[in-house]
């Protein structure tokens, strides 16, 4: 009989062997079905949760336990996420990880469809606001810490995920016109991708830097573009940005919290306003737009055939660049700019149009005297 812990905390891991038991036959099979390496550090701490749920010391005595018990102990597990309130995907994730895990182990007779039914309803989404613009600018005026304007201006303006900044690297950015950069994001994987930033990010992403290196960091194109605080030779984690990211949105914005989150989420706002607003922008074509914020095209076949080039993404990033930047003063900067732009077009179709009358006229005054001289 499986022992129930519905009314219980999972246990807490126990520090025995750990880089023994990360060379088990089971888990070295797990791992090997894995490609990308953020999937599998959420994947392994799944599956060890459910390990550590039951007391079951390794993966490979989980392996071995018989199929029907194993079943009974799923079940279990699902029922403790429930009475828990974990969202649907959050325990949809665990469930994904645990049948492969079970799987690649040659563990097929589980129910897995029992479990899928077992699953709360799915429930609005609540938590999925983007920040509005005056949100980041209250936010950026009460943050003195460059480190944390650097971060909030690069999300804002590129739309990245806030996981990506563990493998992004000042090599990753690429000088672009008008004083923007352009952003590998998740450099050598299948996931790979380019968004941008503009010129005001630029110049906080350069304060940034220059303050590294009055605190002594050598800056190189292997350096991270955010660095953990403690060790510059680490990048920042995920749960380092969320902390203080969470820290500076409640310290400065007043929102409802409905069934346990708030409104704007503290990190992925950035990204839903980045999304909101290229989308919105009717000039802005909307799969480019798609491609700039690592998503998958509503065309199938685009995924694996629609590369644009660099230059593609970035001339229609740059139609939402007015919108994307955070201060008032840059934001009328950029109009005047694009006035400008727009008056020197015009005026250069007007020398055009001049040139092609003149031209016209001395073609006309040519054929005439042509006509005359034949008359003659």
């Amino acid at each position: 009989m499986v022992e129930s812990v519905l009314s219980k905390k999972p246990l807490v891991k126990r520090k025995n062997s750990k880089q023994n038991t990360m060379q088990q036959r089971s888990i070295l099979l797990f791992n090997s079905s894995i490609k990308s390496e953020k999937t599998r550090k959420h994947y392994i701490m799944f599956v060890d949760e459910f390990k550590d749920h039951f007391i079951i010391k390794s993966y490979d005595k989980l392996v071995a336990i018989e199929p029907k018990k194993l079943q009974e102990m799923l079940e279990t597990f699902v029922m403790y996420q429930n009475t828990n309130q974990h969202s649907l995907s959050y325990i949809n994730a665990k469930l994904s990880a645990l049948k492969l895990f079970f799987g690649m182990n040659d563990v097929v007779s589980l129910n897995w469809i029992k479990l899928r039914k077992m699953l709360p309803e799915k429930m609005k989404l609540t938590g999925d606001k983007p920040y509005k613009t005056k949100d980041i600018q209250l936010i950026l005026k009460n943050t003195a810490n460059l480190k944390f304007k650097c971060l909030i201006h690069f999300m804002a303006a590129s739309g990245v995920r806030i996981g990506s900044f563990e493998t992004m690297k000042l090599k990753h950015l690429e000088d672009m016109p008008n004083n923007c950069k352009s952003v590998l994001v998740y450099d050598d994987d299948k996931s790979e991708y380019y968004t941008f930033i503009h010129h005001e990010a630029v110049e906080a992403l350069d304060q940034y830097l220059a303050y590294r290196t009055r605190l002594g960091e050598k800056i190189t194109p292997d350096s991270w573009v955010i660095p953990s605080t403690s060790d510059s030779n680490k990048p920042v984690t995920t749960a380092s940005i969320t902390t203080q990211m969470n820290r500076y949105a409640r310290q400065n914005l007043i929102q409802n919290k409905k069934r346990g989150r708030y409104e704007i989420q503290a990190c992925h706002g950035f990204r839903k306003r980045f999304d909101t607003i290229l989308k919105s922008n009717y000039n802005v074509n909307i799969n480019l737009a798609e491609k700039m914020m690592g998503h998958s095209t509503s065309i199938p076949l685009d995924n694996v055939y629609f590369k644009p080039a660099i230059e593609q993404l970035f001339d229609e990033y740059q139609k939402a660049i007015p919108e994307l930047i955070i201060d008032d003063k840059y934001r009328l900067q950029q109009k005047l700019k694009e006035k400008d732009e727009k008056i020197n077009e015009l005026n250069q179709k007007d020398k055009e149009i001049d040139y092609l009358k003149n031209t016209m006229l001395e073609i006309k005054n040519n054929m005439l005297e042509l006509q005359n001289r034949i008359k003659s």
